[in-house]
């Protein structure tokens, strides 16, 4: 077992693996999140919305850099460790209003980023709805997930798909300086 795991550390295809598991945990949280909303009424945010998109821009860049090489590749996963760390600071944010605001809950600004429902087909309302936050920031930041308020959970995902990003990052960058 100590061999098998001294090889992958040493294997070139070390970095593109690590992006395979940002992606794999990125589509991981949307489809949860997608769960919260739709199986739990779990009702999202503006905030909540927000971090969907970064989410979302975080899976896409990665797998974009998982079709290209070199510098360019270096770079999407760079982009797409940004877009993780304005997460990470979207949730903080809902954290912190969480804190702060949970004794006057108000409702945040409405966010509707497809009003044209009709042009989805039959699941345009839920795609529609699925990307459209109407909750109130702190009500949303109080929910929990496994005993853990689900913005604690989104703060270290996106953190660990940063440090994960940058780790690969470096790890193909030293692979091309050999």
């Amino acid at each position: 077992m100590g061999r098998f795991i001294q090889r992958i550390m040493n294997a070139r295809h070390l970095p593109s693996l690590i992006a395979v598991l940002v992606v794999l945990a990125a589509t991981s949280a949307f489809a949860l999140a997608l769960w919260l909303q739709f199986a739990k009424d779990y009702t999202p945010c503006s905030l909540c919305i927000y971090q969907r998109l970064a989410n979302l821009a975080v899976l896409v860049i990665v797998v974009m850099g998982l079709c290209w090489t070199g510098a360019a590749r270096r770079g999407l996963w760079l982009l797409a460790s940004a877009y993780a760390l304005a997460g990470a600071g979207l949730a903080g944010w809902q954290w912190h209003l969480t804190a702060v605001a949970a004794h006057t809950v108000e409702r945040c600004a409405a966010v509707n980023l497809f009003p044209g429902e009709r042009s989805f087909g039959p699941w345009g309302k839920d795609f529609a709805s699925a990307l459209s936050g109407h909750g109130s920031c702190a009500a949303a930041g109080i929910r929990t997930l496994a005993g853990w308020p689900v913005t604690h959970w989104s703060l270290v995902f996106f953190l660990a798909c940063a440090i994960l990003l940058w780790l690969a990052q470096w790890l193909a960058g030293r692979q091309g300086k050999n």
